[in-house]
């Protein structure tokens, strides 16, 4: 899958799951939040592709746990790499 190709999926599973999906600019790293009583992924426009699919793939993993979720293999395996990049971040 391409970039783009994971980005849309990501998308699309946010909306299955009841979230809105936005682009805002400021200074944060974005991830699931709720304004008026509305669950929203925050992703921050400034930020380059790839982390924003990682922000998504990593919202979307703990803030609903996708175990019992359909998701196209390619979709899970994305959504895992970008699990085990956070996990090495974070290592050292």
């Amino acid at each position: 899958m391409t970039q783009q190709q994971v980005y849309d999926e990501l998308k699309l599973l946010a909306e299955q799951l009841g979230l809105t999906v936005r682009l805002e600019i400021g200074d944060f790293e974005g991830g699931v939040c709720t304004v008026n009583d509305k669950r929203i992924l925050l992703i921050n426009r400034r930020h380059h592709f790839g982390k924003r699919i990682n922000v998504m793939a990593r919202s979307l993993y703990y803030d609903h746990g996708l175990e019992g979720v359909f998701l196209k293999p390619a979709l899970r395996e994305a959504i895992e790499e970008q699990l085990a990049l956070s996990a090495a971040a974070t290592d050292s």
